[in-house]
């Protein structure tokens, strides 16, 4: 059974589409159609019956108001009225008390029918169905002192069943057109609606071919498609730019591994060829082997750290640090390490700041900021951390007089293994990995990092992080 299903179930969004729009304009159809013809189905067979009724009790009065003395001669002389009375579908039948036939009025066109006779005390009136017609069946006694007998009026529903029939054709017809102009005009509309939906497709497989250049050609239709295409968009300049950044990130991390790997593979061959049995050379070459493991060392150490900050999960809701004291301790212990340089601190906060991130994450990016500002400063230099609100955010600056950082590579110092001055960031010990982990912290509590160019010179580092209330 269910293969017989995925047989015939249709595998194009435009059929499913066309196929439940006209499902569901014939359903209403039908139902509304099958409640408008039942409908008027009663009010027409009420209308008959009132009609019918009326007829009877006509005749009826019409003999009461002759008397009680009628005779079977005055009947007879009652033919002419009956016909005026009559509807021209209705046949009047005046029968004794017995039930033999003793006047019959037939109206136009109409055959005489079979119908069993039953005595009535008074006035009634049935539906039955006789020959394969519906009828209408109204009984009246006539009671004189010279005749008993009833009066009966026969009324097939002709009428009734031929607007009836036509009815229910029109409805059958209308409801078949209403299903195909509905499914035709679904598929069309559907055809339109899915046209981004295949672009969007068309866009994917040559991404797949060709690589991550290409992109959904947006329309301003202001849907749900055209969200769906500018989300797409974004989704992949952000995986370009991941791609890019990671391709980077390999080729720099192979750079940084290259140069102490070639040095300590030409110390080892130098020790391998001669250098065993001479003391300076053995010794100048251990050093030096010690001092490029101590640097892979370093880096394999930031590149692990970076990883911990892409990875690190953040509870917004609980994390929370105070400000001050972390910046505090973090001064301290850089007062304590570098004695050559002067820290200051410069705290503008009217209380106690809360701020949603965790204290080591702070106290981790603090380190990184004043150990750069260390790094590319000169001794004697006074570093200053100052802390401000602004717009309900707290303001974190760290100010250094060092060599400073050119216009056009401020955007790029938060990137991977991205670096000024390479020759002398090599010899501080640096990788250009420290703004990139501080960065990606503060960007995982929603804050954000910023620098720019102290002035006469160095450089400044701004971060925004918000208060917890």
């Amino acid at each position: 059974m269910n293969t017989l299903i995925n047989r015939f179930n249709p595998s194009s969004l435009k059929l499913k589409w066309a196929l439940a729009a006209g499902s569901a304009i014939f359903l209403a159809f039908f139902l509304f159609s099958f409640f408008q013809y039942h409908a008027i189905s009663k009010w027409m067979l009420d209308e008959e019956e009132n009609n019918f009724e009326r007829v009877l009790d006509e005749i009826s009065v019409f003999f009461k108001q002759r008397g009680s003395n009628i005779k079977l001669q005055d009947i007879y002389d009652s033919r002419d009225l009956m016909k005026q009375i009559a509807e021209k579908d209705q046949t009047i039948r005046i029968l004794d008390h017995q039930g033999d036939q003793v006047l019959e009025i037939k109206g136009e066109n109409e055959a005489s029918f079979y119908v069993p006779f039953q005595p009535a005390g008074s006035k009634s009136v049935v539906s039955i169905e006789s020959e394969g017609k519906k009828m209408l069946i109204g009984r009246s006694p006539i009671q004189s002192s010279e005749f008993n007998g009833y009066v009966e009026i026969i009324q097939p529903l002709n009428r009734y069943e031929k607007i009836m029939k036509n009815l229910f054709w029109i409805m059958t017809i209308t409801g078949i057109l209403a299903l195909l102009i509905s499914a035709v005009v679904g598929y069309f509309m559907a055809k339109s609606f899915v046209r981004p939906l295949n672009k969007l497709s068309e866009t994917m497989r040559s991404i797949e071919r060709k690589g991550f250049h290409e992109r959904v050609e947006i329309v301003k239709a202001h849907d749900e498609i055209s969200d769906l295409s500018q989300i797409f968009n974004k989704m992949m300049n952000q995986i370009e730019k991941s791609f890019q950044q990671q391709q980077q990130f390999v080729e720099d991390a192979s750079h940084e591994l290259r140069t102490p790997i070639q040095v300590l593979e030409g110390h080892l061959a130098l020790l391998n060829r001669w250098g065993k049995k001479d003391p300076t050379i053995l010794e100048e070459s251990l050093q030096v082997s010690l001092e490029e493991l101590e640097r892979v060392k370093r880096l394999v150490g930031e590149l692990l750290e970076l990883s911990r900050a892409d990875r690190v999960n953040v509870d917004l809701e609980n994390a929370r640090a105070n400000v001050q004291k972390v910046v505090d301790k973090v001064i301290r212990d850089f007062r304590f390490l570098h004695k050559n340089y002067t820290f200051s601190s410069l705290d503008e906060l009217d209380r106690e700041a809360l701020v949603a991130i965790m204290p080591r994450h702070l106290e981790q990016i603090m380190t990184i900021l004043l150990d750069n500002a260390v790094k590319y400063s000169d001794e004697h230099s006074t570093i200053e951390v100052k802390l401000a609100d602004h717009q309900g955010e707290v303001i974190v600056e760290v100010k250094d007089e060092g060599i400073g950082i050119p216009e056009e590579d401020l955007p790029k110092i938060f990137n991977r293994f991205y670096r000024v001055d390479k020759a002398r960031s090599r010899e501080k010990g640096g990788y250009g990995l420290g703004l990139a982990i501080a960065s990606k912290l503060i960007y995982n509590y929603e804050g954000f990092i910023t620098a720019f160019r102290n002035q006469p010179d160095g450089t400044v580092i701004r971060l925004s992080l918000k208060y917890v209330r």
